[in-house]
């Protein structure tokens, strides 16, 4: 199964030094989304600030990103 990891990223990046083994890109997205509301649950002073989730593959490339601004 392919490694996927969440950065969340503002004007410097706070790396996800673990990632997490997922089926697909898909769900590798839903994930992403979950991390966003649970940040925006926890802090929700990010909102507003242009933060997202940067999903990326084990080989570096990004696979989308998830804006906590879009999110409710």
């Amino acid at each position: 199964m392919p490694r996927y990891h969440f950065d969340l990223v503002d004007s410097k990046t706070v790396v996800d030094e673990g990632g997490a083994e997922l089926p697909d890109d898909i769900d590798a997205l839903d994930v992403a989304e979950e991390i966003a509301k649970r940040l925006l649950g926890e802090r929700p002073e990010l909102k507003g600030r242009h933060f997202y989730i940067l999903v990326t593959n084990e080989d570096g490339e990004e696979i989308g990103r998830m804006p906590l601004d879009v999110l409710h």
